[in-house]
């Protein structure tokens, strides 16, 4: 069995005023799923993700959805307590309801600090054998660094790739 950590780079934020249920979320969150799922085939019993606005959400949803028929864990390592204070109500209750259904809860730290999400990532990526980054290699990830350093594998997916119809 192995442990995968799931980041993205923050490609959602950038569109946080669209519709959730335009077509092309739609189709990045359909492939969100069928890549969880290639990686849980492929003998990934346990997900961790920090619970993020966007991809790392979702992912625990669908990681939340899963866990109704298959042997699927869900690790969420939070950066900071009140990390979400400022999110959208509907947005909150999806964070809520994603840590009411996972199986473990971290803090890196009771309150906000410039390392809390790094302290986060190395978290994260001291359990798992794979950090799966969706967003492009070019870009600079500190879990990724850290990862690096400390042998675990990583794998990107880039979100152009999520964006496409597959049949």
């Amino acid at each position: 069995m192995s442990v995968c950590t799931i980041v993205s780079t923050d490609y959602e934020n950038i569109n946080s005023s669209k519709n959730e249920y335009e077509s092309d979320v739609f189709t990045l969150k359909h492939n969100l799923r069928t890549v969880i799922w290639d990686y849980f085939c492929k003998g990934v019993m346990d997900f961790y993700i920090n619970c993020e606005y966007g991809i790392p959400l979702w992912a625990g949803e669908i990681i939340i959805a899963l866990k109704s028929y298959n042997h699927i864990k869900l690790h969420i390592v939070v950066p900071y307590e009140e990390h979400n204070l400022n999110w959208q109500e509907d947005w909150r209750d999806r964070y809520y309801k994603v840590h009411q259904h996972a199986d473990s809860i971290a803090f890196s730290s009771q309150h906000y600090n410039d390392d809390c999400y790094n302290n986060a990532d190395e978290i994260m990526a001291d359990e798992s054998d794979t950090i799966l980054i969706f967003g492009d290699k070019s870009e600079k990830f500190y879990i990724a660094d850290y990862a690096e350093k400390n042998k675990i594998d990583v794998e990107y997916v880039k979100i152009n790739k999520l964006l496409e119809l597959t049949s």
